[in-house]
């Protein structure tokens, strides 16, 4: 009884805070209140005065109170440990935990030269097990951990607030003073962070300078490892370090730190500090060649922001200075078709030794005006295909010419992908072949990603299957973002996205992907790739989520489709509109709206007599276009429809991607449209049977739908087997939308169970 008694005070002083009840129990333990008896071999409560003791409202008050009755050295080292964080190393706390630290605030530590560094005796580590014993410190590993942030709060809360700075400030220096040279990159963060907080008590410019050149390194290693808000947060620190007359004084140090933290802040999609801060480079700048980095920067932003005609024309405007004499406006196109195809003949007719032996470019202007154009190349292809050609041919001249270099590699992939376009499938992977081998032979991570988005979205390299393709578009999202490509990064997700699907990934597992990618896209304000990624994250939802209640009868959901379409057409996106109008087509088929799908087809064969490259979705889209065809050719009898099929059934099998199913389907369906019925039940089987051994589960389902839809329309009686394992498959497939649809349309068993 007395335990229960002693349980409802507790619970009603501390509400049931566990930081509460266990300073509470500690209190009472310490004013003999709650005492364990050896006599009686029992617990002695005292349960009146118990009652009459103060409720710990104030946490914190009661740690602080706590940590004041604690040896003098102890309180030191808590106090220390606070300034640094929730955590720290013991390898860290052996650089700072002395009481040096405070006793030499007043003549103010200076940072020392590497000659001048000691080694601390850390005279308040012994101390630190006595806070381990009162609880208010966890020893886990080789780390002491606060065992709660409020004790962390109140071991802060006994510095005076005019000296947080000072004590910040000295606690940095002395781990900067007292670490190796050899071990300075394991410790820049904490060291730097600490005395970021303190400059407020910084008083000498050679301090504040010196502080300016650690934040631009402490910067560089948090870009290295794709940090990069704190890589922002060091630069834009730096910048507000440097002295009025910094341009002056300190030219190259003003130069780095605004550079770095423009291009931090691209990463970061924080367009306008982009433009704020490279305006100023332009301005201060005192050669054009120091001027390049923030064009490079701004040309980047201006490509994430869609305004692709100012990108290409301010990096044309730089090729032009370097003696590159292009314009967007004079380009004759005869003149660059026949240099093209001369250069693709020289690499036609090279070797793989041959090409492996090609020198490495060192010309300094070389360089600068291959990395401008391996810049422009990605926007030259959606706005004018002539710029496009004429990039890709001066590139690759230049690297005849001088040699190879980083962006050779992209150049070569980004030929490859126009040719693939252009149906000249050997020469596509021949490129591609060599783009590979190059980023191999130069071992460089920079352009991995746009590499890797050319060559694995053609897949002309060597014939692999989707899930393959997946696997390496996920790597080049991931080392995309390690080195700060964040425009490709992206378009290696949306890929890795589309190729998931494409290759029947359960519909809830794209989703999640959708939601995590499209949600960096939005952060990193990539408009582009965001549009194109939610196109698909429209069709997967309605695939996943239409059942009865949400999917109205006449079709609205596609409605709602349609003015997305429109704002994108009225906006002039038409690659985004084109790709949406694909997506559209492709919903409206598998619910069967066929007027509605056969107009998104119209539709985007408009939008792309505007645009050079095209949306392949892998192979998907000359598939679902003949499908698309086949049923218009039915219902309108129209000779274009006929003559559309059939150049998608061609179109399909020259397609790179290793999807004999829907050769096989649409020859099928061509058949039965042809009146070719007699064979059609073993072409469907071939075509299921074919996408279940590769693994193509969302294939599978729609030949068992078409199979089912053949049989209903000849009174066959094998239609309800058909369509009930269409219905499984699409349910295994997580399509739950379009599995109650099929349920909605047709009679047959379910054997889901």
């Amino acid at each position: 009884s007395i335990t229960i008694s002693l349980t409802d005070i507790v619970y009603q002083k501390t509400k049931g805070n566990a930081l509460c009840i266990t300073q509470f129990l500690q209190s009472l333990h310490d004013g003999g209140l709650l005492q364990w008896s050896s006599v009686s071999n029992s617990w002695e409560i005292n349960i009146k005065s118990i009652e009459a003791e103060l409720a710990p409202d104030d946490s914190v008050g009661m740690l602080v109170r706590k940590i004041l009755q604690l040896p003098e050295k102890t309180q030191l080292a808590l106090k220390l440990i606070s300034c640094v964080g929730s955590s720290c190393t013991e390898s860290t706390l052996m650089l700072f935990l002395d009481e040096n630290v405070v006793t030499n605030m007043k003549v103010k530590t200076t940072v020392k030269s590497v000659d001048e560094r000691r080694s601390l005796t850390s005279d308040l580590f012994p101390f630190l097990c006595v806070a381990v014993y009162e609880g208010l410190l966890k020893k886990e590993g080789t780390s002491y951990k606060f065992a709660h942030d409020q004790v962390q709060y109140a071991a802060y809360s006994l510095i005076p607030e005019d000296e947080k700075s000072l004590w910040h400030m000295q606690i940095g220096r002395t781990i900067w003073n007292n670490v190796r040279e050899k071990d300075e990159d394991t410790v820049i963060f904490i060291a730097v962070d600490q005395m970021n907080c303190g400059i407020a008590s910084i008083d000498s410019d050679d301090q504040r300078l010196f502080l300016a050149k650690l934040n631009l390194r402490s910067g560089g290693k948090a870009m290295s490892f794709s940090i990069f808000s704190s890589s922002a947060s060091y630069f834009g620190t730096g910048i507000r370090l440097l002295s009025r007359d910094h341009w002056d004084n300190n030219y190259d140090l003003s130069l780095h730190l605004h550079n770095y933290y423009a291009d931090a802040e691209y990463c970061n999609g924080n367009f306008s500090q982009v433009k704020r801060v490279t305006k100023v480079v332009l301005e201060k700048s005192r050669t054009f060649y120091d001027k390049l980095r923030a064009y490079l920067v701004l040309i980047k932003t201006l490509g994430a922001e869609t305004k692709l005609h100012e990108a290409i024309e301010m990096g044309i405007g730089i090729l032009t200075h370097l003696g590159n004499n292009l314009s967007s406006e004079s380009f004759d196109h005869s003149a660059i078709n026949n240099s093209f195809n001369a250069i693709k003949a020289s690499f036609e007719n090279m070797t793989y030794r041959e090409f492996s032996s090609l020198k490495i470019m060192e010309d300094s202007d070389a360089l600068v005006a291959m990395n401008v154009m391996g810049e422009l190349l990605q926007y030259a292809f959606f706005t004018n295909q002539g710029v496009g050609v004429c990039f890709i041919t001066h590139m690759i001249r230049l690297s005849l010419d001088y040699g190879v270099c980083k962006e050779s590699s992209f150049a070569l992939a980004s030929c490859s992908v126009m040719l693939h376009a252009r149906g000249d499938l050997r020469a596509s992977k021949l490129f591609s072949h060599f783009a590979l081998s190059l980023l191999a032979r130069l071992d460089c991570k920079d352009m991995l990603s746009r590499v890797y988005a050319c060559v694995y979205s053609t897949n002309s390299y060597k014939l692999e299957s989707l899930n393959k393709v997946s696997e390496k578009l996920l790597y080049g999202y991931e080392v995309g973002m390690q080195t700060g490509d964040i425009q490709f990064a992206m378009y290696n997700a949306r890929l890795y996205c589309e190729s998931s699907f494409w290759s029947g990934v359960r519909s809830e597992v794209i989703e999640k992907h959708i939601q995590v990618w499209g949600q960096q896209m939005i952060e990193y304000n990539q408009e582009w790739n965001w549009n194109v990624t939610n196109a698909l994250k429209y069709a997967v939802l309605i695939l996943m989520k239409c059942s009865n209640d949400v999917l109205p009868p006449n079709g609205d959901f596609l409605e709602e489709g349609r003015k997305s379409l429109n704002e994108h057409i009225e906006k002039k996106r038409l690659h985004s509109a084109a790709m949406i109008c694909f997506y559209l087509s492709y919903t409206a088929y598998i619910f069967c709206n066929y007027d509605f799908a056969r107009d998104m087809v119209e539709m985007r064969w408009k939008l792309e007599k505007n645009i050079y490259r095209k949306f392949g979705a892998f192979g998907a889209v000359h598939f679902f276009d003949g499908l698309i065809s086949i049923v218009s050719a039915q219902q309108t009898n129209e000779v274009k429809w006929i003559n559309h099929a059939l150049e998608c059934v061609k179109k399909t099998k020259a397609s790179t991607y290793t999807n004999p199913q829907r050769v096989l389907l649409l020859e099928t369906e061509i058949d039965v449209l042809m009146g070719k019925t007699k064979d059609a039940i073993e072409g469907y089987n071939k075509a299921i049977n074919t996408a279940s051994e590769n693994k193509y589960i969302n294939e599978q389902a729609i030949a068992n739908e078409r199979a089912g839809d053949f049989c209903l329309h000849y009174g066959d009686s094998r239609a309800s087997y058909y369509h009930g394992e269409a219905y499984r498959l699409y349910l295994k497939w997580g399509s739950l939308g379009k599995a109650a649809h099929l349920k909605r349309n047709h009679s047959f068993s379910d054997f889901s169970l």
